[in-house]
């Protein structure tokens, strides 16, 4: 057979065919084909969408953890220095106060907000309690800080066992 007719006799075979009326099974093939030749279009948008804000909220929230860590790192550091003034020879909790507002101004007015500092001295020892809330970065969330410094004051104590050599 040669090709012209061979191609003739297909599309002869093919009118044929077309001119029938198919089955109900053809037709439910044919329509399911389709559907699944295209069912996913669009789905990459879908992912997109709801995978986009998840990945932006976890991204927020390790920078929020990163922005708490570092304002309790600087309220340690105002608590420290707020130790070390307070339960320095006569000093004062006042004096403590001071140095530790003033550190904390110094360090910590971007990423430690509403800070507030007490100090409690007595005869032998000092605390200080430094509380406050870090800079918010994820809207409605509040990341409160508290941070304590305990310490014995520096004072005199006669060494009674020389008894006065």
């Amino acid at each position: 057979m040669s090709v012209l007719a061979a191609t003739h006799h297909h599309l002869h075979h093919r009118r044929r065919r077309a001119g029938s009326l198919p089955s109900p099974a053809a037709g439910l093939r044919a329509r399911w084909r389709r559907t699944a030749r295209g069912g996913d279009r669009g789905g990459a948008t879908v992912e997109f969408v709801i995978a986009v804000p998840v990945l932006m909220l976890m991204i927020l929230f390790i920078i929020q953890a990163a922005v708490w860590m570092h304002a309790t790192h600087v309220a340690q550091a105002a608590a420290n220095r707020t130790l070390d003034a307070a339960a320095a020879y006569n000093a004062s909790a006042a004096q403590g106060q001071t140095a530790g507002d003033q550190t904390l101004a110094a360090l910590g007015s971007g990423v430690l907000k509403d800070p507030h500092v007490t100090v409690t001295r007595t005869a032998t020892d000092v605390r200080v309690d430094i509380t406050g809330t870090a800079e918010t970065i994820v809207p409605g969330i509040r990341w409160t800080i508290h941070v304590s410094a305990v310490g014995p004051v520096e004072r005199f104590v006669p060494d009674l066992r020389a008894n006065g050599r």
